[in-house]
């Protein structure tokens, strides 16, 4: 599977600084090749070579699963399950911010029916609580 330079290099990154964290793919670069003429798997402490070598471009996830620990099962698992359900997370988190950003009134900010700008505030909050949810998704 082909990947962005900087996917490239925000995987290689979490990988080195998450050392048990195990990734089911080898990351390749297609930029490089072994004195075979096959391409090289960039290693995660080899991201700060990436980060400053800006000829390397071109890269890609190849499965490497020889190891597959509870974790990285359930991570799959969420992923195909996204995919047959056809809703993600993120999109669902989006919906909520969106449905009740919507519903808030800024002209309530100021009304002197207690009842009135109490809901629009706690509207307003939850509006501001997915925001900010999606964000640390992203």
């Amino acid at each position: 599977m082909k990947i962005s330079r900087e996917l490239a290099i925000k995987i290689l990154k979490y990988l080195d600084k998450h050392k048990h964290f195990y990734f089911p793919f080898k990351m390749i670069s297609r930029d490089r090749l072994d004195e075979n003429g096959n391409f090289l798997e960039i290693e995660s402490r080899e991201w700060k070579v990436v980060l400053k070598n800006e000829n390397l471009i071109n890269f890609e996830l190849r499965e490497n699963l020889q190891d597959l620990y509870d974790d990285t099962t359930a991570l799959m698992a969420k992923g195909f399950l996204e995919k047959i359900a056809g809703e993600s997370l993120e999109k669902h988190i989006a919906t909520l911010a969106k449905n009740y950003r919507k519903e808030w009134k800024e002209e309530l900010w100021e009304s002197e029916n207690i009842e009135e700008f109490g809901l629009n505030e706690f509207v307003g909050g939850k509006a501001e609580g997915y925001e900010d949810c999606l964000e640390l998704i992203k």
